[in-house]
């Protein structure tokens, strides 16, 4: 007899078919696969790293990896370091951190402005996805470079830079990164408002830096 309150087996059956079909439509969703990354770029220990596999993802990693490594490779040789670290291919590594120390050392004027309290900071203007396939990336990237001190006339560069992206172990990695041979299209005139080009109206900056792009909230 069987006891009041329990299921039959019915029932039973049709709990294991809602099971089944609920399964297969989140498989399905996904593709039988693991679910994309929400953000484009995931920040470990303060690096940015690019994380999502499509034109997109490629594309806010290296607009995040060249502002970075533009406004830190002088001013911050420790974060330059660490982005290296986490973002470049190993087989560039040594390479990318050899050529930046020769950079620093032959420009003391800059050197002794950051150390005087100066600062820089990078943002790209405008990027352009050259070339894409799931295991690489190229990508021209507009970047713009200001630089103020209290010593030191505010002053900004233009570059066009070109960079390409290898797809490993989950994350793209910088294979290269060179100024184009090119010039960058630069502004002729800058309007400004009476005193804004001054380095202490650069004063309301503070506690300001440079967003990265594609992640999350």
């Amino acid at each position: 007899m069987r006891a009041r309150g329990a299921p039959t087996l019915s029932l039973i059956a049709l709990c294991a078919i809602a099971l089944l079909v609920v399964l297969g439509l989140k498989l399905a969703s996904s593709g039988g696969e693991q679910a994309a990354p929400q953000s484009a770029v995931e920040l470990v220990e303060g690096v940015p790293v690019g994380v999502r596999r499509t034109p997109a993802g490629a594309l806010a990693a290296a607009d995040d990896y060249l502002a970075l490594a533009a406004q830190t490779l002088e001013q911050d040789p420790a974060a330059f370091a660490a982005l290296v670290a986490r973002v470049y291919a190993p087989s560039v590594r040594a390479q990318t951190l050899a050529e930046a120390r020769r950079l620093r050392e032959a420009d003391p004027a800059n050197a002794a402005n950051y150390a005087h309290g100066g600062r820089a900071l990078a943002l790209v203007a405008a990027r352009r996805l050259d070339s894409y396939t799931p295991f690489s990336a190229t990508v021209t990237s507009w970047l713009a470079g200001l630089v103020w001190g209290p010593h030191l006339t505010p002053r900004q560069s233009w570059d066009l830079v070109d960079t390409t992206l290898h797809w490993s172990a989950g994350r793209w990695l910088v294979a290269s990164s060179r100024v184009d041979a090119v010039p960058a299209p630069v502004p002729a005139i800058v309007y400004v408002r009476a005193g804004n080009d001054r380095a202490g109206a650069f004063a309301r900056l503070a506690g300001m830096s440079t967003p990265f792009y594609g992640a999350g909230e």
